[in-house]
């Protein structure tokens, strides 16, 4: 097994216990992920010598690991989300945050005022999106690294090439304005604008609002928020 697929059995192997309302056995992770039981044995029993994992009776939870790597991280990087509500009230429509995680979109905080109720599911549960098909995977995307970029790049060229050279043909300008747009490419009625708020980029804030009635806010407030960014 190369180096690279094992550490994304390990991705998959831990967001599938983190997500899980009952500890997950070995077998239910073996099922879940289409591997081999042997080899989740083999990947959870080094997990749990790290910290990675804990048992709960025959199951597995998320261990300590974690949140010790989190609070070495935030000596040096504030990872303090935005507020996605003082958006919301300042322009007038829905807001999310969000963040590249691997080569997926994830909400990590959203505002009271949703757009569209299948959007507060997705952010709610931290749900893994498709960044092509998202106004903020469009923007993380185009700040993050390169082998990153090119590897969903590739991945969609084969599904959906239509779709990968419309944003090739985009990217220099979401580089230059700090600002991607999502009108209907994920669902019909509703339109997105993503952008950096601060310098660092980090995190993306997403401002959501319906197709054509809701144009003009959000491009007001993208060239708002990219002056003062």
């Amino acid at each position: 097994m190369s180096d690279h697929r094992s550490v994304g059995r390990i991705v998959d192997l831990l967001d599938v216990v983190a997500r899980a309302d009952v500890p997950p056995t070995v077998s239910d992770l073996a099922r879940r992920l289409d591997v081999p039981r042997s080899s989740v044995h083999d990947l959870v029993s080094g997990l749990e010598q790290h910290g990675w994992l804990v048992r709960a009776g025959r199951g597995l939870r998320i261990g300590p690991a974690p949140l010790v790597l989190e609070l070495l991280a935030a000596r040096h990087v504030s990872w303090t989300s935005l507020d996605a509500d003082a958006y919301a009230e300042r322009f007038d429509l829905a807001a999310a945050v969000a963040v590249l995680v691997g080569r997926h979109v994830v909400y990590t905080a959203r505002s009271e005022k949703v757009v569209d109720e299948r959007y507060a599911h997705v952010a709610d549960l931290h749900l893994p999106r498709d960044p092509l098909t998202t106004a903020a995977g469009r923007l993380l995307l185009s700040n993050a690294p390169a082998a990153v970029l090119a590897s969903v790049l590739d991945e969609t060229r084969t599904t959906d090439p239509g779709l990968v050279a419309d944003y090739e043909a985009q990217l220099p300008l979401v580089r230059r304005r700090r600002t991607a747009w999502s009108d209907g490419l994920s669902q019909d009625e509703v339109a997105a604008v993503a952008v950096f708020p601060h310098r660092d980029r980090r995190e993306a804030l997403v401002l959501f609002g319906r197709r054509g009635t809701d144009a003009a806010r959000l491009t007001a407030a993208a060239r708002t928020l990219a002056r003062e960014s």
